[in-house]
């Protein structure tokens, strides 16, 4: 399929003191200009010719000077930078005093990943700005090994498991091999080690799935999180945490180092562009449509990007579209609904109570969802309450203002309605929490990014404790952490409700 070229995404001026800043226009040296390409899977015969080239090219920008945009540290850096390495000071280490176009331009680019990297809360930019991180990326790649038809291809780690027992939730092979000549440039040391094992990445309970796209709304509404908050949490964030360690892709500093972190988000960016091919609308606001951000192109130059000029694969100056789109799993909201408010029926907090930060740690933490008094009007029980909504209701579990004083690293389970005394069971699970970029300072700057939301769908759920007969009052949620949080980040979440929608 082949497109017409819509537009070039032209050069500007960052604002003042910028004006050095190595400008310039996408040009046909590093691709072909309005040919639709296609990014295929990893695991099929086109995505590991692409691997061969990606591997190739990742072994030469690691040879490059860490001061070149188009070297791998570069590249790195525009994610995120570890601790012991901030930004402004690190710069005049790495350019000198003075002023040089790639010196500014590593100042307008360096650790300007959405959400972590901003004061405010940037939610909705997540999916947008790694998009346009992997485009121009891709672009850097087909200009370092001068293949102007490369594409990256994506890991589809929720993929159904083969009639061979094939687990795609396993790292392609490619990745684990150390010392070959030709793959180890995507070897990394600082991984789980069952990651570097060749064993499935998912950790015990809590799958990767597309649960996110069950979700009609982008946007979050009130407490509910929408789709993109949602695939923040799952698949993004728990497979980072699946991957990585404290020095690999289980930590924002460190996650773009990882070879591997390029075709998860080429993953992410498709389940986006699924989600929309379903149905499913990106904001139309101005404020989420005018963000703008720099990256350097695949020759080195910067390049402002807004947000509105990316919200379609096709229309790119370089469309691109996959090989194949998920599908919306079974269960999920009808797109209609996202001009709908779900209606609180409990929450957290006591009536009355001030509302406190629910503290998680190494051990289960068990809260009893509590019926405000306005919804217990009638004094009926809580499953009383619930079985005289309309039959096509749906229930929303949502955790609000998850946050620590640093990235927890770890994950929580969730359980509803468990039993006080019993062992968490399959049964009564029905999700899981990432901590994954939980509590990251932006910037090196001391202020938290925003805190994150995440929402589960849990009616069946809900309709399985009604037929048990177990909800006179309303169901204790229990989360159980997989690992200890790291010490001093001390994780909470906000508050936690339980919500209904008529659908």
């Amino acid at each position: 399929m082949t497109v017409s070229r819509r537009k070039v995404l032209k050069a500007g001026l960052v604002g003042g003191g910028m004006a050095m800043l190595p400008f310039g226009l996408m040009k046909n040296a590093w691709a072909a200009p309005g040919k639709t390409l296609v990014r295929y899977n990893v695991l099929s015969q086109e995505g590991q010719k692409m691997l061969a080239i990606y591997a190739d090219a990742v072994k030469k920008m690691m040879a490059k000077d860490p001061r070149d945009p188009l070297s791998w540290t570069f590249q790195w850096y525009t994610h995120a930078m570890p601790g012991d390495r901030p930004k402004a000071e690190t710069i005049e280490k790495m350019y000198g005093p003075g002023s040089s176009p790639n010196k500014e331009l590593a100042k307008a680019m360096w650790w300007t990943c959405e959400p972590h990297a901003s004061k405010g809360v940037n939610s909705n930019a997540f999916l947008p700005w790694h998009r346009m991180y992997v485009v121009y990326f891709e672009q850097i790649i087909r200009a370092v090994s001068g293949r102007p038809d490369f594409t990256l291809p994506y890991w589809d780690y929720t993929g159904p498991y083969s009639a061979s027992g094939n687990n795609y939730s396993v790292m392609p092979k490619q990745f684990l091999l150390e010392k070959d000549p030709v793959w180890g440039p995507l070897y990394r040391p600082d991984r789980n080690p069952g990651s570097n094992a060749g064993k499935p990445v998912v950790d015990a309970g809590n799958p990767l799935d597309l649960s996110c796209m069950k979700w009609p709304n982008y946007a979050d509404k009130g407490t509910v999180a929408g789709f993109c908050s949602n695939i923040n949490g799952n698949p993004h964030g728990a497979l980072h945490g699946d991957v990585g360690n404290q020095k690999g892709m289980g930590q924002v500093p460190w996650a773009a180092n990882d070879p591997i972190f390029w075709l998860h988000h080429a993953n992410i960016d498709r389940i986006w562009a699924s989600w929309n091919k379903s149905g499913g609308k990106n904001p139309n606001d101005s404020a989420f449509l005018n963000e703008t951000w720099v990256f350097a192109d695949g020759a080195g130059k910067g390049i402002k990007v807004k947000v509105s000029e990316v919200l379609d694969t096709t229309t790119l100056a370089y469309p691109y579209v996959y090989a194949e789109y998920a599908e919306r799993p079974k269960g999920s909201l009808p797109f209609p609904s996202a001009q709908k408010n779900f209606q609180l029926r409990a929450e957290s907090v006591a009536p009355g109570a001030t509302a406190k930060a629910i503290a998680l740690g190494g051990k289960a933490t068990s809260v009893a969802l509590q019926v405000p008094v306005a919804v217990n009007a009638l004094k009926q029980s809580f499953g009383a309450q619930l079985k005289a909504l309309p039959s096509n209701s749906v229930y929303a579990l949502s955790f609000d203002a998850i946050d620590a004083n640093g990235e927890p690293g770890n994950n929580y389970l969730v359980y509803l309605g468990l039993p006080a005394g019993a062992a968490p069971t399959p049964e009564y699970l029905v999700g899981g929490i990432s901590m994954f970029g939980v509590g990251m300072q932006g910037m090196h700057g001391g202020h938290h990014a925003s805190s994150t939301r995440v929402s589960f769908l849990v009616g069946e759920r809900i309709h399985g404790l009604l037929a048990a007969g177990g909800l006179e009052a309303a169901p204790t949620v229990t989360l159980v952490p997989i690992g200890e949080p790291n010490p001093g980040t001390e994780p909470t979440i906000g508050s936690i409700t339980l919500q209904s929608l008529a659908v």
